[in-house]
């Protein structure tokens, strides 16, 4: 104890005196160079190029529509954060309670004021015409393409006349970035800013981060440059922190993505060569196999027979030529020279959807969702196709609900809501059906094992949702607890009559009727007496013994007739009398 008392002592004596404070080197980067970073481009291929590309090929564009149509289909909307969240410490909670568990402060709900102008926002249109599915289409279509894509934000400042400094913004309207010209200003490392500085208000006013922090027109401070538009013609247009939202899809990292179509980039031109080719093909009204080269000693009187029978070709298209070749000299003949293979032997089919499939792969765009029905392969194969896409668009989908609309509701001072995607695929109603069946089991046992169940009253999901508390101890019961008011209930009868079945440690007798261990005898289950036994026919009670067993006789008799006893048969077994006494015992019809 004394050792201890000497630790804390120590601990307390230490926090009392002045720290310094050491970090570990940052590790440099020595990738990048300070300043306006540009993306990286394999095979020196351009951005316009890519564009280019993805808009050329058929194959390639079907897959970037059709990803980008699952994405969007069914909308958006807004759900809340949380259920209840604390005013003091900030804990949230996704169910119903009186008070913080965390601190005892008062909750309170979301507040539906923050939504009112984020909803006026995003229900009109930009300068350009544009609505805010129209933006989120182009930037799906910049992250499949380039996998970089950028949301400009376009604020408006409000100053106060005295102090020059902003009061506080708001979000004007919500513009698309191209990446064509968009680019990231970073240092060495990939730190965002670190290179110019300008004013909010004048943002004309450019300086270096060796130049003065301060505006030299309104004397406000300067702040960091993370993005430039370099479209204009020696008009750069500089963005500051929190005006310009960057993301990636595929392959997210400090300054840009990489380019999906960079990396299929023969893949796709292939494609298109293969297209040219069959245009030209059939723009020509023939193909361009080969030459016919004739080896003779006469040019003249070859070319003069040649004519005769393009004349006579064009009268008659059946018409078959007849060619004689003179072999004195042994230098004539007739050959075929070939410049290319036919479509059959170049396997045009097979090599072209075996590019397709490359394509779509990379994407999660199933072959059903092309149109491409001949391999599909049954309605199990195009359920697991469908499968597939719809986790490559939840993927995608994430992407937005994660990164994009947080970052987006922050600018806006929104944070007690989410911005959210519908899932591209309404869910079945027998699934959602199982699903809340399952719950309620849950529920049920939990309540069985003494807790209290809850139902969450959810907005966004009509899903059941129980949360679990657990009661407080009930006084113990006093020694020799009385048993239940009524006795034991009684046992269950099967439908359609019979017996109730045999109990946990009962046996079945021989005659098939099941008892309960302890009961008196002639007393069944339930505590209900059994009625007499009745012999001959079926009644309602059980059969004691069999049928009349017949009279033994030595002799035949003297002429009398067979009695009824005797016509009975001879006297069954005791499996035979078990059997009949379980058949008489299920049916009751002397009731």
């Amino acid at each position: 104890m004394a050792d201890d008392d000497s630790r804390i002592s120590r601990f307390l004596g230490a926090l009392g005196k002045p720290f310094k404070r050491k970090q570990s080197p940052t590790p440099t980067m020595p990738l990048w160079t300070s300043g306006i970073q540009e993306p990286v481009m394999a095979q020196g291929i351009t951005i316009p190029a890519l564009y280019a590309v993805s808009t050329e090929c058929l194959i390639l564009r079907t897959v970037l529509s059709k990803i980008r149509q699952e994405m969007f289909r069914r909308g958006h909307y807004f759900e809340k954060r949380f259920h209840k969240k604390c005013s003091d410490c900030g804990e949230e909670y996704q169910h119903d309670v009186e008070s913080c568990t965390a601190c005892g402060g008062q909750v309170r709900d979301p507040d539906h004021d923050e939504l009112t102008y984020v909803k006026w926002l995003l229900n009109q249109e930009n300068s350009m015409e544009q609505a805010f599915i129209h933006i989120l289409n182009e930037i799906e279509n910049d992250l499949n393409i380039v996998d970089d894509a950028f949301l400009i934000l376009v604020k408006e400042y409000y100053i106060d006349p005295e102090s020059k400094e902003v009061a506080f913004f708001r979000v004007k309207e919500l513009i698309r970035g191209d990446p064509i010209f968009m680019r990231i200003v970073a240092d060495k490392r990939g730190v965002r800013g670190g290179r110019y500085k300008v004013c909010r208000i004048h943002r004309d006013q450019v300086k270096t981060h060796a130049e003065s922090d301060t505006c030299e027109v309104c004397g406000s401070d300067l702040h960091d440059v993370h993005y430039v538009n370099m479209a204009g013609s020696g008009k750069t247009q500089y963005f500051i922190e929190g005006e310009v939202l960057h993301l990636s899809k595929y392959n997210p990292s400090k300054l840009y993505g990489r380019s999906p179509v960079n990396t299929m980039w023969r893949q796709a031109m292939t494609l298109t060569a293969m297209d040219n080719y069959m245009y030209t093909s059939y723009q020509k009204r023939r193909m361009p196999k080969g030459i016919i080269s004739v080896t003779t000693d006469n040019l003249e009187s070859m070319k003069s027979f040649w004519k005769s029978v393009d004349e006579k070709m064009e009268r008659d298209p059946h018409y078959i030529p007849k060619v004689g070749i003179e072999s004195q000299t042994g230098r004539g003949g007739v050959n075929w020279i070939k410049f290319m293979d036919t479509l059959e032997e170049m396997q045009y089919i097979a090599v072209r959807d075996e590019i397709r499939n490359r394509i779509a792969a990379y994407f999660g765009v199933s072959s059903v969702f092309m149109v491409d029905s001949g391999k599909s392969g049954g309605l199990s194969n195009e359920g697991m196709q469908i499968l597939v896409t719809n986790r490559a668009v939840e993927f995608g989908q994430k992407t937005y609900t994660d990164v994009l609309f947080p970052k987006l509701l922050k600018q806006m001072g929104v944070h007690d809501w989410k911005l959210t995607l519908y899932p591209n695929e309404e869910e079945d109603e027998i699934t959602r059906l199982r699903r809340d069946e399952q719950e309620l089991n849950v529920a049920q046992r939990m309540t069985q094992l003494g807790f209290t169940a809850d139902l969450i009253d959810g907005e966004s999901s009509s899903d059941i949702r129980f949360v679990y508390r657990k009661p407080p101890p009930q006084p113990a019961a006093p020694p020799g607890g009385a048993p239940p008011p009524g006795g034991a209930p009684p046992p269950m009868m099967p439908p359609g009559g019979g017996m109730p079945p045999p109990m946990m440690g009962g046996g079945m007798p021989m005659g098939g009727a099941p008892m309960m261990r302890g009961m008196p005898p002639g007393m069944p289950m339930g505590g209900m007496p059994m009625p007499p036994p009745q012999p001959g026919g079926q009644g309602m009670g059980l059969r004691n013994r069999g049928p009349a067993a017949p009279q033994r006789r030595t002799s035949a008799g003297s002429g009398s007739p067979v009695t009824s006893v005797q016509q009975r048969g001879p006297q069954p077994s005791i499996g035979q009398q078990n059997s009949n006494a379980l058949l008489n015992a299920r049916n009751f019809k002397g009731a």
